[in-house]
């Protein structure tokens, strides 16, 4: 298995470099990828780093790339169990289980846009780099462990 960074180095560099750009024309297709009914004007973006057939493939590239188009503010650290109890233990922990709750990367998919949302609101940045391999893991690893570790674990961290 690759380490987070391997994949994750070429979609992280177009996507910083979007961001310096301040494209906002490509970032607005990228958006587009959390709308099933748009999601096509993310595809010329995103085509480079995935199989566009393959919902395996295609699924977290799009859901990354939507995401950070929608709050580029980017961490080091942190899976999304680390990032939601940052947003609020309280009030997120229903939508958290949720996420918990899905089996597949294209469930996890559909529910990803309103936590990024939510950390938008609040200021959180996201480690998208992380986020992408544990979407692309979802099935394979214990990724739910880790996430619900950092959510309610003592230290909060996460990896």
């Amino acid at each position: 298995m690759s380490k987070p960074e391997e994949k994750a180095d070429p979609l992280m560099a177009f996507l910083l470099q979007q961001k310096q750009k301040d494209d906002r024309g490509v970032l607005a297709d990228l958006r587009c990828g959390f709308s099933e009914a748009k999601a096509f004007r993310a595809w010329p973006h995103i085509a480079p780093f995935c199989k566009l057939n393959d919902n395996q493939s295609r699924l977290p590239v799009q859901t990354v790339c939507a995401a950070f188009a929608t709050h580029p503010e980017n961490a080091r650290k942190g899976n999304l169990g680390a990032t939601m109890r940052k947003i609020d233990m309280a009030t997120i922990e229903g939508r958290f289980k949720r996420l918990l709750n899905c089996d597949t990367v294209a469930e996890l998919c559909e529910r990803i846009p309103a936590v990024i949302r939510a950390a938008k609101a609040k200021g959180i940045p996201v480690d998208y780099q992380l986020l992408y391999w544990d979407i692309r893991n979802w099935e394979k690893k214990d990724i739910k462990l880790d996430w619900a570790d950092a959510f309610w674990g003592t230290d909060g961290g996460g990896r």
